[in-house]
Protein backbone atom coordinates (compact mmCIF):
# COMPACT_ATOMS: atom_id res chain seq x y z
CA UNK A 1 0.00 0.00 0.00
CA UNK A 2 2.88 2.31 1.15
CA UNK A 3 4.55 1.16 -2.18
CA UNK A 4 1.66 2.17 -4.16
CA UNK A 5 1.20 5.65 -2.37
CA UNK A 6 4.93 6.46 -3.64
CA UNK A 7 4.25 5.48 -7.21
CA UNK A 8 1.25 7.91 -7.68
CA UNK A 9 3.17 10.57 -5.44
CA UNK A 10 5.90 10.55 -7.51
CA UNK A 11 3.60 9.74 -10.87
CA UNK A 12 1.58 13.53 -9.87
CA UNK A 13 4.99 15.27 -9.15
CA UNK A 14 6.24 13.96 -12.49
CA UNK A 15 2.53 15.29 -13.81
CA UNK A 16 3.13 18.36 -11.81
CA UNK A 17 6.71 19.28 -13.25
CA UNK A 18 5.53 18.94 -17.39
CA UNK A 19 2.26 21.29 -15.83
CA UNK A 20 5.06 23.80 -14.41
CA UNK A 21 7.14 23.08 -17.77
CA UNK A 22 4.45 24.40 -19.44
CA UNK A 23 3.15 26.97 -17.57
CA UNK A 24 6.60 28.39 -17.37
CA UNK A 25 6.97 28.99 -21.28
CA UNK A 26 3.70 29.96 -21.41
CA UNK A 27 4.32 32.57 -19.24
CA UNK A 28 7.57 33.53 -20.36
CA UNK A 29 6.65 34.15 -23.43
CA UNK A 30 2.87 36.05 -22.43
CA UNK A 31 2.56 39.08 -23.98
CA UNK A 32 5.48 39.27 -25.77
CA UNK A 33 6.47 40.70 -29.11
CA UNK A 34 8.51 38.00 -30.48
CA UNK A 35 10.57 34.89 -29.50
CA UNK A 36 13.62 33.03 -29.96
CA UNK A 37 13.10 29.14 -30.47
CA UNK A 38 16.64 27.13 -30.38
CA UNK A 39 16.50 23.36 -31.86
CA UNK A 40 18.93 20.66 -31.76
CA UNK A 41 19.23 18.20 -34.21
CA UNK A 42 19.22 14.53 -33.36
CA UNK A 43 20.22 11.17 -35.47
CA UNK A 44 20.08 7.48 -34.17
CA UNK A 45 19.98 9.21 -30.46
CA UNK A 46 23.01 11.11 -31.08
CA UNK A 47 23.01 14.59 -30.64
CA UNK A 48 24.94 16.89 -33.68
CA UNK A 49 26.80 19.83 -33.63
CA UNK A 50 25.42 23.07 -34.65
CA UNK A 51 21.58 24.24 -33.44
CA UNK A 52 18.74 25.37 -35.39
CA UNK A 53 17.33 29.24 -34.19
CA UNK A 54 13.64 30.38 -35.02
CA UNK A 55 12.82 34.12 -34.59
CA UNK A 56 9.25 34.94 -35.03
CA UNK A 57 8.13 38.35 -34.96
CA UNK A 58 4.45 38.54 -35.27
CA UNK A 59 3.49 36.78 -38.19
CA UNK A 60 7.03 36.87 -39.66
CA UNK A 61 9.83 33.76 -39.22
CA UNK A 62 13.41 33.28 -39.92
CA UNK A 63 15.22 30.39 -39.48
CA UNK A 64 19.00 30.31 -39.39
CA UNK A 65 21.62 27.49 -38.62
CA UNK A 66 23.55 28.66 -35.40
CA UNK A 67 27.64 26.55 -35.20
CA UNK A 68 28.69 25.10 -32.49
CA UNK A 69 30.89 27.67 -30.64
CA UNK A 70 33.26 24.89 -29.62
CA UNK A 71 34.14 23.99 -33.42
CA UNK A 72 37.30 25.53 -34.55
CA UNK A 73 37.20 26.17 -37.97
CA UNK A 74 39.88 23.80 -40.26
CA UNK A 75 41.87 25.77 -42.89
CA UNK A 76 39.78 24.50 -45.82
CA UNK A 77 36.70 25.86 -44.00
CA UNK A 78 38.94 29.35 -43.49
CA UNK A 79 39.96 29.57 -46.94
CA UNK A 80 36.44 28.50 -48.92
CA UNK A 81 33.74 30.33 -47.66
CA UNK A 82 30.53 28.68 -47.90
CA UNK A 83 26.73 30.17 -48.95
CA UNK A 84 24.80 31.75 -45.67
CA UNK A 85 21.36 30.49 -46.19
CA UNK A 86 18.25 31.35 -44.21
CA UNK A 87 14.73 30.61 -44.75
CA UNK A 88 11.28 32.98 -44.39
CA UNK A 89 7.80 32.40 -43.84
CA UNK A 90 5.47 35.05 -44.11
CA UNK A 91 2.39 33.85 -42.71
CA UNK A 92 0.10 36.50 -43.25
CA UNK A 93 0.57 36.02 -47.09
CA UNK A 94 1.30 32.49 -46.81
CA UNK A 95 4.44 32.13 -48.43
CA UNK A 96 7.93 30.33 -47.50
CA UNK A 97 11.25 32.11 -49.07
CA UNK A 98 14.69 30.26 -49.34
CA UNK A 99 17.33 32.87 -49.16
CA UNK A 100 21.05 32.86 -49.98
CA UNK A 101 24.08 35.41 -49.75
CA UNK A 102 26.64 33.61 -52.05
CA UNK A 103 30.91 33.71 -51.07
CA UNK A 104 30.65 36.36 -53.59
CA UNK A 105 27.98 38.48 -52.51
CA UNK A 106 25.27 37.91 -54.50
CA UNK A 107 22.05 37.43 -53.09
CA UNK A 108 19.51 34.81 -54.00
CA UNK A 109 15.88 33.77 -53.26
CA UNK A 110 13.06 31.37 -53.89
CA UNK A 111 9.69 31.95 -53.40
CA UNK A 112 6.89 29.37 -52.61
CA UNK A 113 2.92 29.46 -51.59
CA UNK A 114 1.76 27.34 -49.25
CA UNK A 115 -1.71 26.76 -47.59
CA UNK A 116 -1.84 25.78 -43.75
CA UNK A 117 -2.10 21.57 -42.80
CA UNK A 118 -1.71 20.89 -46.29
CA UNK A 119 -1.15 16.95 -47.11
CA UNK A 120 -0.82 16.62 -43.45
CA UNK A 121 -2.63 14.02 -41.47
CA UNK A 122 -3.31 14.21 -38.11
CA UNK A 123 -1.77 10.79 -36.53
CA UNK A 124 -2.41 11.57 -32.35
CA UNK A 125 -1.30 13.55 -29.61
CA UNK A 126 1.90 13.90 -27.26
CA UNK A 127 3.48 16.43 -24.80
CA UNK A 128 6.57 18.50 -25.61
CA UNK A 129 8.34 21.12 -23.62
CA UNK A 130 5.62 20.18 -21.15
CA UNK A 131 3.10 21.34 -23.81
CA UNK A 132 0.44 19.85 -25.54
CA UNK A 133 1.04 18.95 -29.55
CA UNK A 134 -1.22 18.03 -32.38
CA UNK A 135 1.02 14.97 -33.81
CA UNK A 136 0.86 15.21 -38.03
CA UNK A 137 2.37 12.71 -40.35
CA UNK A 138 3.42 13.48 -44.58
CA UNK A 139 5.03 11.74 -46.98
CA UNK A 140 8.29 13.31 -48.79
CA UNK A 141 10.45 11.37 -51.27
CA UNK A 142 9.55 8.32 -49.96
CA UNK A 143 10.38 9.40 -46.17
CA UNK A 144 7.93 9.96 -43.28
CA UNK A 145 7.74 12.61 -41.48
CA UNK A 146 5.69 13.55 -38.28
CA UNK A 147 5.26 17.01 -37.48
CA UNK A 148 4.51 17.98 -33.34
CA UNK A 149 3.07 21.24 -32.96
CA UNK A 150 1.42 23.48 -30.43
CA UNK A 151 -0.92 26.24 -30.11
CA UNK A 152 -0.15 26.64 -26.64
CA UNK A 153 2.10 29.40 -27.39
CA UNK A 154 0.43 32.27 -29.69
CA UNK A 155 3.04 32.64 -31.68
CA UNK A 156 3.50 30.24 -35.02
CA UNK A 157 6.78 28.60 -36.37
CA UNK A 158 8.99 25.75 -37.51
CA UNK A 159 12.12 24.44 -38.20
CA UNK A 160 11.47 22.61 -41.57
CA UNK A 161 8.99 24.93 -43.95
CA UNK A 162 9.50 23.05 -46.66
CA UNK A 163 7.90 19.74 -45.23
CA UNK A 164 4.51 21.29 -44.57
CA UNK A 165 3.50 24.16 -42.32
CA UNK A 166 0.38 23.65 -39.92
CA UNK A 167 -1.39 26.44 -38.18
CA UNK A 168 0.86 26.84 -34.40
CA UNK A 169 4.25 26.54 -33.69
CA UNK A 170 6.46 23.10 -34.50
CA UNK A 171 7.91 21.53 -31.35
CA UNK A 172 9.46 18.98 -33.31
CA UNK A 173 9.77 16.95 -36.40
CA UNK A 174 10.87 12.91 -36.48
CA UNK A 175 11.83 11.85 -39.95
CA UNK A 176 11.37 7.79 -40.64
CA UNK A 177 11.45 7.20 -36.71
CA UNK A 178 15.18 8.01 -35.96
CA UNK A 179 16.05 11.84 -37.06
CA UNK A 180 14.73 14.67 -35.13
CA UNK A 181 14.48 18.08 -35.23
CA UNK A 182 13.46 19.22 -31.33
CA UNK A 183 13.08 22.59 -29.32
CA UNK A 184 14.98 22.93 -26.80
CA UNK A 185 14.33 26.54 -25.25
CA UNK A 186 12.16 29.37 -25.90
CA UNK A 187 12.96 32.78 -25.24
CA UNK A 188 11.06 36.10 -25.11
CA UNK A 189 12.24 38.54 -27.61
CA UNK A 190 12.62 42.01 -25.16
CA UNK A 191 12.18 44.01 -28.48
CA UNK A 192 10.38 43.75 -31.89
CA UNK A 193 12.80 43.92 -35.26
CA UNK A 194 12.26 43.36 -38.71
CA UNK A 195 12.09 39.35 -39.49
CA UNK A 196 12.53 39.73 -43.41
CA UNK A 197 15.18 40.99 -45.41
CA UNK A 198 15.52 43.97 -47.47
CA UNK A 199 16.42 42.27 -50.32
CA UNK A 200 15.12 39.46 -52.13
CA UNK A 201 17.91 39.67 -54.34
CA UNK A 202 18.14 37.50 -57.74
CA UNK A 203 14.63 35.28 -57.23
CA UNK A 204 14.44 32.08 -58.84
CA UNK A 205 12.57 28.26 -58.63
CA UNK A 206 13.27 25.99 -56.03
CA UNK A 207 15.46 23.76 -58.43
CA UNK A 208 17.36 26.44 -59.55
CA UNK A 209 17.86 28.15 -55.93
CA UNK A 210 19.41 24.71 -54.84
CA UNK A 211 21.61 24.27 -57.98
CA UNK A 212 23.12 27.63 -58.09
CA UNK A 213 23.95 27.37 -53.71
CA UNK A 214 25.91 24.09 -54.68
CA UNK A 215 27.64 25.61 -57.57
CA UNK A 216 28.67 28.59 -55.68
CA UNK A 217 31.28 26.52 -54.20
CA UNK A 218 32.66 24.91 -57.15
CA UNK A 219 36.13 27.11 -58.53
CA UNK A 220 35.79 26.82 -62.05
CA UNK A 221 38.51 27.38 -64.52
CA UNK A 222 37.56 27.71 -68.24
CA UNK A 223 40.43 26.48 -70.28
CA UNK A 224 39.32 26.39 -73.91
CA UNK A 225 36.03 27.85 -75.29
CA UNK A 226 34.89 25.91 -78.08
CA UNK A 227 38.12 25.77 -79.81
CA UNK A 228 38.66 24.18 -82.93
CA UNK A 229 41.86 21.07 -83.05
CA UNK A 230 42.37 20.36 -86.70
CA UNK A 231 44.90 19.56 -89.18
CA UNK A 232 46.26 23.46 -89.90
CA UNK A 233 50.10 22.65 -89.72
CA UNK A 234 50.25 24.77 -87.17
CA UNK A 235 53.74 25.06 -85.49
CA UNK A 236 53.72 26.42 -81.42
CA UNK A 237 54.45 30.11 -81.22
CA UNK A 238 57.78 30.84 -80.17
CA UNK A 239 57.13 33.09 -77.89
CA UNK A 240 54.06 32.58 -75.32
CA UNK A 241 52.12 34.71 -73.18
CA UNK A 242 49.68 33.88 -70.35
CA UNK A 243 46.11 33.15 -71.02
CA UNK A 244 46.43 32.84 -75.01
CA UNK A 245 45.43 29.68 -76.94
CA UNK A 246 48.15 28.38 -79.02
CA UNK A 247 47.95 25.93 -81.97
CA UNK A 248 50.69 22.93 -82.18
CA UNK A 249 51.61 19.66 -83.77
CA UNK A 250 50.51 20.62 -87.20
CA UNK A 251 46.84 21.45 -85.28
CA UNK A 252 46.47 18.68 -83.48
CA UNK A 253 47.27 20.37 -79.69
CA UNK A 254 45.67 23.46 -78.27
CA UNK A 255 47.48 24.66 -75.68
CA UNK A 256 46.90 27.19 -72.59
CA UNK A 257 48.75 28.81 -69.81
CA UNK A 258 46.14 29.23 -66.76
CA UNK A 259 46.13 30.19 -63.34
CA UNK A 260 44.96 27.35 -61.28
CA UNK A 261 43.88 27.91 -57.31
CA UNK A 262 47.05 28.08 -55.51
CA UNK A 263 45.11 25.94 -52.47
CA UNK A 264 43.89 22.34 -53.01
CA UNK A 265 43.91 20.51 -50.12
CA UNK A 266 40.39 19.66 -49.19
CA UNK A 267 39.42 19.96 -52.78
CA UNK A 268 38.59 17.26 -55.20
CA UNK A 269 38.69 17.94 -59.26
CA UNK A 270 37.31 17.23 -62.44
CA UNK A 271 37.82 17.76 -65.83
CA UNK A 272 34.91 18.35 -67.81
CA UNK A 273 34.89 18.40 -72.19
CA UNK A 274 32.50 19.17 -74.41
CA UNK A 275 33.48 18.12 -77.71
CA UNK A 276 31.78 17.79 -81.34
CA UNK A 277 32.76 17.78 -84.71
CA UNK A 278 33.35 20.36 -87.42
CA UNK A 279 33.91 18.34 -89.98
CA UNK A 280 35.75 14.71 -89.09
CA UNK A 281 33.63 11.79 -89.53
CA UNK A 282 35.49 9.79 -87.45
CA UNK A 283 36.21 8.73 -83.94
CA UNK A 284 39.45 9.52 -82.98
CA UNK A 285 41.80 9.51 -79.83
CA UNK A 286 41.46 12.26 -77.26
CA UNK A 287 43.61 13.59 -74.28
CA UNK A 288 43.78 16.51 -71.65
CA UNK A 289 47.59 16.72 -70.16
CA UNK A 290 49.28 19.17 -68.77
CA UNK A 291 52.78 19.90 -68.66
CA UNK A 292 55.98 19.32 -66.21
CA UNK A 293 58.05 22.19 -66.59
CA UNK A 294 60.20 21.89 -63.29
CA UNK A 295 63.04 19.97 -65.21
CA UNK A 296 65.92 20.99 -67.68
CA UNK A 297 63.46 19.94 -70.51
CA UNK A 298 59.83 19.68 -71.63
CA UNK A 299 56.83 18.72 -73.51
CA UNK A 300 57.45 22.31 -74.80
CA UNK A 301 60.46 21.76 -76.17
CA UNK A 302 59.77 18.84 -77.67
CA UNK A 303 56.62 20.93 -79.39
CA UNK A 304 59.25 22.60 -80.92
CA UNK A 305 61.94 20.58 -81.60
CA UNK A 306 60.83 16.66 -82.14
CA UNK A 307 64.41 15.31 -81.16
CA UNK A 308 65.44 17.86 -78.39
CA UNK A 309 63.97 15.44 -75.72
CA UNK A 310 65.81 12.56 -74.43
CA UNK A 311 64.20 9.42 -76.24
CA UNK A 312 62.97 5.72 -75.76
CA UNK A 313 65.29 3.52 -78.13
CA UNK A 314 63.98 0.51 -79.34
CA UNK A 315 66.16 -1.56 -81.56
CA UNK A 316 67.17 1.04 -84.21
CA UNK A 317 64.53 3.22 -83.77
CA UNK A 318 64.36 6.35 -81.25
CA UNK A 319 60.59 7.34 -79.73
CA UNK A 320 61.77 10.94 -78.63
CA UNK A 321 59.69 11.95 -75.01
CA UNK A 322 57.83 9.02 -74.09
CA UNK A 323 59.33 8.34 -70.96
CA UNK A 324 60.67 10.86 -68.20
CA UNK A 325 64.19 10.93 -67.03
CA UNK A 326 66.22 13.01 -64.77
CA UNK A 327 66.13 15.81 -67.33
CA UNK A 328 63.07 15.46 -68.72
CA UNK A 329 58.97 15.01 -67.55
CA UNK A 330 56.24 13.48 -69.58
CA UNK A 331 52.89 14.97 -70.01
CA UNK A 332 51.00 13.65 -67.22
CA UNK A 333 47.63 12.79 -69.05
CA UNK A 334 44.79 14.29 -66.99
CA UNK A 335 41.83 12.61 -68.95
CA UNK A 336 41.74 10.29 -72.27
CA UNK A 337 38.68 10.44 -74.51
CA UNK A 338 37.50 9.15 -77.90
CA UNK A 339 35.59 11.47 -79.98
CA UNK A 340 32.19 10.06 -81.65
CA UNK A 341 31.45 9.34 -85.13
CA UNK A 342 30.60 13.30 -86.19
CA UNK A 343 28.42 14.12 -83.86
CA UNK A 344 27.11 17.20 -84.47
CA UNK A 345 28.27 18.08 -88.10
CA UNK A 346 26.25 14.83 -89.35
CA UNK A 347 23.63 14.93 -87.16
CA UNK A 348 21.93 15.12 -90.95
CA UNK A 349 22.19 11.42 -91.49
CA UNK A 350 19.07 9.39 -90.36
CA UNK A 351 18.71 6.02 -88.71
CA UNK A 352 16.08 4.86 -87.78
CA UNK A 353 15.14 4.92 -84.04
CA UNK A 354 18.24 7.29 -83.56
CA UNK A 355 18.14 10.44 -81.88
CA UNK A 356 21.52 11.91 -82.50
CA UNK A 357 23.16 14.29 -79.26
CA UNK A 358 24.01 17.75 -80.45
CA UNK A 359 27.84 17.22 -78.81
CA UNK A 360 29.50 14.91 -76.41
CA UNK A 361 30.13 15.64 -72.55
CA UNK A 362 33.37 14.02 -70.88
CA UNK A 363 33.21 14.88 -67.27
CA UNK A 364 36.12 12.43 -64.97
CA UNK A 365 38.05 13.09 -61.74
CA UNK A 366 41.59 13.89 -61.69
CA UNK A 367 41.89 14.49 -57.78
CA UNK A 368 44.98 11.94 -57.63
CA UNK A 369 46.96 14.27 -60.03
CA UNK A 370 46.07 17.61 -57.88
CA UNK A 371 49.83 17.93 -57.51
CA UNK A 372 50.05 19.66 -60.84
CA UNK A 373 46.67 21.20 -60.84
CA UNK A 374 47.71 24.01 -58.73
CA UNK A 375 49.05 27.93 -59.46
CA UNK A 376 50.71 28.32 -63.02
CA UNK A 377 50.07 25.38 -65.45
CA UNK A 378 50.28 24.57 -69.10
CA UNK A 379 46.88 22.65 -69.96
CA UNK A 380 46.97 21.22 -73.32
CA UNK A 381 44.55 19.09 -75.73
CA UNK A 382 44.79 16.60 -78.05
CA UNK A 383 42.96 15.10 -80.96
CA UNK A 384 44.65 13.30 -83.50
CA UNK A 385 43.33 13.93 -86.68
CA UNK A 386 43.95 15.00 -90.66
CA UNK A 387 40.70 17.23 -91.05
CA UNK A 388 40.96 20.34 -92.25
CA UNK A 389 37.95 21.80 -90.03
CA UNK A 390 38.06 19.08 -87.59
CA UNK A 391 36.79 19.30 -83.65
CA UNK A 392 35.33 21.60 -81.26
CA UNK A 393 36.42 21.22 -77.72
CA UNK A 394 35.81 23.18 -74.36
CA UNK A 395 37.35 22.36 -71.33
CA UNK A 396 36.69 23.31 -67.92
CA UNK A 397 38.61 22.39 -65.03
CA UNK A 398 36.34 22.29 -61.77
CA UNK A 399 37.35 21.91 -57.49
CA UNK A 400 34.85 20.80 -55.32
CA UNK A 401 35.35 21.02 -51.43
CA UNK A 402 35.70 17.97 -50.39
CA UNK A 403 37.49 17.37 -46.66
CA UNK A 404 37.96 13.89 -46.80
CA UNK A 405 40.12 13.49 -49.80
CA UNK A 406 43.71 13.30 -48.81
CA UNK A 407 46.46 15.11 -51.22
CA UNK A 408 48.87 12.70 -52.77
CA UNK A 409 52.20 12.57 -54.52
CA UNK A 410 52.27 12.33 -58.17
CA UNK A 411 55.19 11.10 -60.37
CA UNK A 412 55.14 11.43 -64.09
CA UNK A 413 56.36 7.99 -65.19
CA UNK A 414 55.98 7.31 -69.05
CA UNK A 415 53.23 8.85 -71.90
CA UNK A 416 53.09 6.45 -75.12
CA UNK A 417 50.11 9.02 -76.39
CA UNK A 418 50.88 10.02 -80.19
CA UNK A 419 50.35 13.69 -79.55
CA UNK A 420 52.51 14.68 -82.22
CA UNK A 421 51.71 12.66 -85.25
CA UNK A 422 50.99 15.15 -87.02
CA UNK A 423 54.40 16.73 -86.47
CA UNK A 424 56.36 13.48 -87.74
CA UNK A 425 56.32 11.40 -83.91
CA UNK A 426 56.82 7.56 -85.24
CA UNK A 427 53.89 5.31 -83.89
CA UNK A 428 54.51 3.65 -80.74
CA UNK A 429 54.88 0.59 -82.24
CA UNK A 430 57.60 -0.92 -80.36
CA UNK A 431 55.31 -3.45 -78.10
CA UNK A 432 55.90 -5.74 -81.40
CA UNK A 433 59.39 -7.33 -80.16
CA UNK A 434 60.35 -4.97 -77.25
CA UNK A 435 58.57 -3.49 -74.01
CA UNK A 436 58.34 -0.27 -72.34
CA UNK A 437 61.06 0.32 -69.86
CA UNK A 438 61.37 3.35 -67.44
CA UNK A 439 63.68 4.19 -64.18
CA UNK A 440 62.61 6.58 -61.45
CA UNK A 441 64.55 7.18 -58.01
CA UNK A 442 62.74 8.17 -54.90
CA UNK A 443 64.32 10.25 -52.75
CA UNK A 444 62.94 8.53 -49.53
CA UNK A 445 60.91 5.81 -48.56
CA UNK A 446 56.84 6.17 -49.47
CA UNK A 447 53.74 4.34 -48.58
CA UNK A 448 50.79 2.71 -50.69
CA UNK A 449 52.14 3.40 -53.63
CA UNK A 450 49.79 3.26 -56.77
CA UNK A 451 50.00 3.28 -60.47
CA UNK A 452 47.68 5.67 -62.59
CA UNK A 453 47.87 3.62 -65.56
CA UNK A 454 45.66 4.88 -68.53
CA UNK A 455 45.99 2.06 -71.07
CA UNK A 456 44.29 1.76 -74.67
CA UNK A 457 44.90 -0.49 -77.87
CA UNK A 458 44.95 1.00 -81.64
CA UNK A 459 44.90 -0.89 -84.95
CA UNK A 460 41.07 -0.29 -86.45
CA UNK A 461 41.50 -3.48 -88.66
CA UNK A 462 39.68 -6.93 -88.39
CA UNK A 463 43.00 -8.19 -86.57
CA UNK A 464 44.77 -5.01 -85.68
CA UNK A 465 44.68 -4.65 -81.53
CA UNK A 466 41.65 -2.20 -81.28
CA UNK A 467 39.76 -4.99 -81.64
CA UNK A 468 41.26 -7.55 -80.40
CA UNK A 469 41.94 -8.72 -76.55
CA UNK A 470 46.07 -7.70 -75.46
CA UNK A 471 47.03 -8.76 -71.87
CA UNK A 472 48.81 -5.61 -70.58
CA UNK A 473 51.17 -7.12 -67.96
CA UNK A 474 53.22 -4.67 -65.87
CA UNK A 475 56.45 -5.30 -63.73
CA UNK A 476 58.52 -3.48 -60.74
CA UNK A 477 62.05 -4.10 -59.68
CA UNK A 478 61.64 -7.11 -61.81
CA UNK A 479 58.65 -9.07 -60.40
CA UNK A 480 55.25 -9.08 -62.18
CA UNK A 481 52.82 -6.52 -60.17
CA UNK A 482 49.57 -7.44 -62.55
CA UNK A 483 48.87 -8.95 -65.86
CA UNK A 484 44.95 -8.15 -66.81
CA UNK A 485 43.21 -7.55 -70.77
CA UNK A 486 41.65 -3.83 -71.16
CA UNK A 487 38.32 -4.31 -72.94
CA UNK A 488 35.22 -2.25 -73.24
CA UNK A 489 32.03 -4.80 -74.42
CA UNK A 490 29.37 -1.52 -73.56
CA UNK A 491 30.26 0.33 -76.78
CA UNK A 492 26.71 0.09 -77.86
CA UNK A 493 25.45 1.88 -75.26
CA UNK A 494 26.30 5.14 -76.66
CA UNK A 495 24.82 5.00 -80.19
CA UNK A 496 23.16 8.37 -79.83
CA UNK A 497 26.58 9.70 -79.69
CA UNK A 498 27.57 8.23 -83.31
CA UNK A 499 25.41 9.60 -85.79
CA UNK A 500 28.65 8.76 -88.84
CA UNK A 501 29.49 5.34 -87.55
CA UNK A 502 28.80 2.24 -90.51
CA UNK A 503 25.93 0.06 -90.23
CA UNK A 504 26.76 -3.06 -91.32
CA UNK A 505 24.73 -6.28 -92.71
CA UNK A 506 24.79 -8.35 -89.48
CA UNK A 507 22.31 -5.42 -87.82
CA UNK A 508 25.13 -3.82 -85.59
CA UNK A 509 26.61 -0.39 -86.39
CA UNK A 510 30.81 0.15 -86.02
CA UNK A 511 30.00 2.17 -83.18
CA UNK A 512 29.02 -0.85 -81.03
CA UNK A 513 32.32 -3.22 -81.42
CA UNK A 514 33.80 -3.78 -78.56
CA UNK A 515 37.31 -2.30 -78.23
CA UNK A 516 40.70 -2.42 -76.20
CA UNK A 517 39.32 -0.51 -73.47
CA UNK A 518 37.43 2.51 -75.22
CA UNK A 519 34.48 3.28 -76.78
CA UNK A 520 33.31 6.32 -79.53
CA UNK A 521 32.19 9.05 -77.31
CA UNK A 522 33.32 7.87 -74.01
CA UNK A 523 36.17 8.18 -71.52
CA UNK A 524 38.92 5.93 -70.40
CA UNK A 525 38.87 5.11 -66.97
CA UNK A 526 42.19 4.57 -65.55
CA UNK A 527 43.54 1.53 -63.69
CA UNK A 528 44.45 1.61 -60.42
CA UNK A 529 47.28 -0.95 -59.81
CA UNK A 530 48.62 -1.58 -56.28
CA UNK A 531 52.39 -1.25 -55.57
CA UNK A 532 52.87 -1.23 -51.82
CA UNK A 533 55.19 -0.11 -49.84
CA UNK A 534 58.72 1.22 -51.47
CA UNK A 535 62.07 1.57 -50.42
CA UNK A 536 64.21 4.83 -51.45
CA UNK A 537 66.65 4.58 -54.42
CA UNK A 538 66.06 3.72 -58.40
CA UNK A 539 63.30 1.57 -59.28
CA UNK A 540 62.69 0.04 -62.97
CA UNK A 541 59.04 -0.36 -64.03
CA UNK A 542 58.64 -2.57 -67.19
CA UNK A 543 55.07 -2.57 -69.42
CA UNK A 544 54.59 -5.57 -71.94
CA UNK A 545 52.15 -5.91 -74.37
CA UNK A 546 51.91 -9.07 -77.00
CA UNK A 547 51.38 -6.31 -79.72
CA UNK A 548 49.56 -7.87 -82.73
CA UNK A 549 51.10 -8.37 -86.23
CA UNK A 550 51.45 -5.47 -88.92
CA UNK A 551 48.78 -6.23 -92.43
CA UNK A 552 50.09 -4.34 -95.03
CA UNK A 553 50.56 -0.96 -94.06
CA UNK A 554 48.72 -0.93 -90.81
CA UNK A 555 50.25 -1.38 -87.42
CA UNK A 556 49.18 -1.92 -83.98
CA UNK A 557 49.66 0.50 -81.12
CA UNK A 558 49.11 1.23 -77.61
CA UNK A 559 48.79 4.51 -75.78
CA UNK A 560 49.63 4.23 -72.44
CA UNK A 561 50.20 6.68 -69.59
CA UNK A 562 51.22 6.30 -66.10
CA UNK A 563 51.94 8.42 -63.18
CA UNK A 564 52.99 7.20 -59.70
CA UNK A 565 50.97 8.00 -56.61
CA UNK A 566 52.07 7.86 -53.23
Amino acid sequence: MNRMKTVVCCLGLCLMSNAVSAVNYVRKVKNAKGIEVTYQSVSKGKVRPGQFLVTVVGNEMSLTKVEDPSHVKTEEEILYKSPVTKEFVDYTALKSYLWAELPNGDIISSENSFVFGKDLKKIGEGEHLGMKCQILRTSINSNTIDIWYTTDIAFRGTPQPGVGIPDGLVLKTVRNGDSVIEAIDIEKMKSDCKVLPTSWGEQMDAYDYKYTINQSVVSTVNVFDQQTICFSGAKLADQLEEGKVYPASGGAIILKKVKLPEVIKGRCIFAEVVQYSDGDAYDRTGSIFTIPVGKEKSFLDMLRNLKSVPAFKSGEVSYPGLVSTEEYDVPVELMRFFTGFGVRKFNHVKVKGQNWVDSVLYKTEITPLAEHLTGEAWIGAYIGNWDAKGHRLSLKLKYYPDNDRPLRRSMPLFNTVNYMEQAGQPYPIFMLNDSLKVKFTLKEPVKNATLYYLTTGHGGWGNGDEFNQRPNTIYLDGKQVISFVPWRDDCGTYRNWNPCSGNFSNGLSSSDLSRSNWCPATVTNPEYIYLGDLEAGEHTMVVKIPQGQPEGGSNSYWCISGSLLY
